[in-house]
């Protein structure tokens, strides 16, 4: 009995002390739970409080008067950059990424006339003057699909941006255009600017444009920098797909500025001496014979003289070379522009039996004329080209003349072609107008003569390729031709 007793007061016990210790547990936890919530609130209360201060003070600028921003931001841009802006829409305060005053077609002025409209306009400021109200500190400036009209008289533009007074901001220019006009507002070109950045280079102590641009269905980037220290310009011009580099370093201080271009062209690097007097550029290269001309600006005639070892055919006139692209932009239909460039070429790279080319291209009116110019097939024949200009209508480029064959040597020709002796007659000269189509790769000729005098066979022979699509687009399929026209000759 004693036993049973001491085993109940032993199991009592037990039971009380896990009630007091379970009991004790829950109290500490309830304890530990309400100085926490009360501590989070407090935390969470702060951090709120802060939150919503910092955001009302972001968001005093909505506050301001529009039309006073809308002055102190362009008085700033005026009094920065010498760059006059009017606003023609309303103007609006936004927060991020950081905040920023926006605004839709915007003006840009020079000489009391528009010459850009910038369809998305920011203008980033300094947050630490918002309690001053109704003033702001502009930093950076973005404009957002700009579209330039610039004349002659606009390029000074540009020269002044460069020339301004060093500071810590940036002037953002993307997805824009600039219209390039004549005196009689024609376009001449457009140039396509990707992204331009011009800020100030603190540790050079240098003003910067740098920018990605497109011309012609070329892309290219041109970085400018001016030192105003030392009074000099220096332009880098890169573009990757006519494998160009250029660049050029000259005094703007001096009356008749010159200076010496460096130009990466195909791997080849040429050195070229200019000097530029107030209606005239002068340029000739180091070594006296690649390149020499010069530039006329009032009236605008342009002479260039290049001598080269060697050229491929297609990198002159493939359909996408910058070339083919200048024609296809009508630029070269602007009735100001008189050119003259003369190309005397050794070899014809890609084509063996061709050398000697002498390249007369001359735009005259608005016209591209490639008369008087020359090329010798092997020392066998010397083909001249007359009466020959370059059409373009309905996106389709032409080029259409006489050729005149003056034969050197017909025996040495007929060899080189293989043609079968019974075939092979004494001929001196031939003559024959041609329309060569720059989009098909396709000859079209007409009107031929061998010595002056027409045969029917030829014409028959003649109008029966005219009328397939055969192209020379290897040498076995010209070499054909050549004997098929020899055989139709000689009956």
């Amino acid at each position: 009995m004693n036993k049973h007793n001491l085993f109940t007061k032993k199991i009592k016990q037990i039971v009380l002390s896990t009630n007091n210790a379970l009991e004790s547990y829950f109290n500490k936890i309830k304890h530990f739970k309400k100085i926490e919530f009360i501590k989070n609130n407090r935390v969470f209360f702060g951090l709120s409080t802060v939150v919503i201060l910092t955001l009302s003070y972001f968001l005093i600028p909505t506050m301001y008067n529009k039309d006073t921003i809308k002055n102190e931001i362009k008085n700033q841009i005026l009094k920065r950059y010498d760059v006059e802006i009017n606003f023609n829409e309303s103007i609006r305060y936004a927060l991020l990424p950081k905040p920023h005053f926006v605004s839709k077609n915007l003006s840009i002025i020079r000489d009391e006339r528009e010459i850009g409209i910038v369809k998305n306009f920011k203008a980033f400021v300094k947050t630490d003057k918002f309690f001053s109200f109704n003033e702001v500190d502009v930093k950076d400036l973005v404009f957002n699909k700009t579209d330039f009209n610039i004349k002659k008289n606009d390029f000074g533009f540009i020269m002044e941006l460069l020339q301004t007074e060093p500071n810590e901001n940036q002037i953002i220019f993307k997805k824009s255009n600039i219209f390039f006009r004549g005196l009689d507002n024609e376009l001449l070109f457009l140039n396509k600017v990707i992204d331009s950045n011009f800020y100030y280079d603190s540790y050079n102590l240098e003003n910067i444009l740098s920018s990605k641009n497109e011309i012609f269905n070329v892309p290219y980037k041109l970085t400018v920098k001016n030192d105003k220290f030392n009074k000099e310009i220096f332009i880098k011009f890169n573009s990757q797909k006519i494998r160009l580099d250029i660049e050029n370093n000259t005094s703007y201080e001096d009356l008749v500025k010159s200076g010496f271009l460096e130009i990466l062209s195909i791997n080849k690097d040429l050195l070229l001496d200019y000097e530029i007097k107030k209606n005239s550029l002068m340029f000739i290269s180091r070594d006296k014979k690649t390149i020499n001309g010069f530039v006329d600006f009032k009236p605008f005639y342009l002479k260039i003289n290049l001598d080269y070892d060697g050229v491929s055919s297609k990198n002159i006139f493939k359909n996408d070379s910058i070339l083919i692209d200048l024609i296809k932009s009508e630029i070269l239909n602007n009735e100001n522009l008189n050119i003259n460039i003369s190309l005397n070429i050794n070899d014809i790279t890609n084509i063996a039996e061709l050398n000697n080319l002498i390249l007369n291209i001359g735009l005259e009116q608005g016209n591209i004329i490639l008369s008087d110019s020359k090329i010798m097939w092997k020392n066998d024949l010397q083909i001249l080209l007359n009466d020959a200009f370059v059409n373009y209508n309905d996106g389709e480029i032409s080029l259409i003349g006489k050729f005149i064959i003056d034969i050197k040597n017909i025996d040495n020709f007929y060899k080189s072609f293989q043609v079968k002796k019974i075939h092979r007659k004494k001929i001196d000269k031939i003559q024959l107008d041609f329309v060569y189509n720059f989009n098909k790769n396709k000859f079209t000729f007409d009107n031929i003569k061998l010595d002056n005098s027409s045969n029917e066979m030829i014409n028959n022979f003649i109008e029966k390729y005219n009328s397939n699509k055969q192209v020379f687009s290897n040498k076995v399929i010209f070499k054909n031709f050549v004997n098929n026209f020899f055989m139709n000759y000689s009956g």
